[in-house]
């Protein structure tokens, strides 16, 4: 038997017989809009519910932002937050991160692993490996960073989601083109037009350990956060 942290997201885990390996690191794809940062704000709640602690690292929003748009969700329990149990870092503040040039793959890996070791996370997110590989900018220097940061994630045996920002209606999950290689997991997000409306969907590709169910989902998001339905049921195959 696989062991696997559940998700919290209904459907997902029913698609992933369970959850995520635990220990796995996954790359959510998917283009503005499509609820990335959402489905990951509930991953972490749901480890954080079951004692896990979980970090979410940001290079693109404040944290201050981030947490105000967590709580129009019913998932969002502040008190984890405030007890530290779900703890978002922004990144582009810390303090850790000053006078370190982004090029400097040694350095930058060991912040994101001093900011998880620090916090004891067994979820992590990181919002986004787009962004970070983009600062780098040298291509080589891009590739040694995600191999490097792909091994540290394996040997602190987190269970970590990595967003990845993608133009919208591309079949591609990554900018670089290597990011999917160092993952255990990629999980696609796209949106599609049905009489005028765009409508979410997921697409799990691939994800190591588990038999799954590669077809297209469509995704809501609600009070509660991210819902899925299979296509037929929502009635826009």
């Amino acid at each position: 038997m696989v062991d696997v942290v559940e998700t919290g997201v209904k459907g997902l885990d029913e698609i992933l017989m369970g959850g995520i390996p635990r220990g796995h690191v996954v790359l959510l794809a998917g283009s503005c809009g499509t609820g990335k940062t959402v489905l990951c704000q509930q991953f972490l709640f749901k480890g954080a519910e079951a004692g896990e602690v979980g970090v979410y690292i940001s290079l693109v929003e404040a944290a201050e932002k981030i947490r105000n748009n967590m709580v129009s969700f019913t998932f969002c329990d502040e008190k984890l937050i405030d007890e530290g149990k779900v703890r978002i870092i922004d990144m582009t503040q810390d303090v850790r991160l000053k006078g370190l040039e982004f090029d400097n793959v040694e350095g930058l890996v060991g912040v994101i692993r001093n900011i998880i070791e620090e916090a004891n996370a067994k979820r992590v997110v990181l919002d986004s490996i787009t962004a970070l590989c983009e600062n780098i900018g040298e291509k080589n220097k891009i590739r040694d960073f995600i191999l490097e940061l792909g091994f540290q994630l394996m040997y602190l045996g987190c269970t970590t989601v990595m967003i990845s920002e993608i133009p919208p209606q591309t079949f591609k999950y990554s900018v670089f083109g290597i990011e999917e290689f160092i993952a255990d997991g990629v999980i696609l997000l796209t949106d599609f037009e049905r009489k005028g409306d765009l409508i979410r969907s997921l697409q799990v590709i691939k994800m190591r350990g588990v038999a799954h169910s590669r077809n297209k989902q469509v995704m809501k998001i609600l009070d509660e956060g991210v819902n899925l339905l299979p296509m037929f049921k929502a009635g826009v195959e």
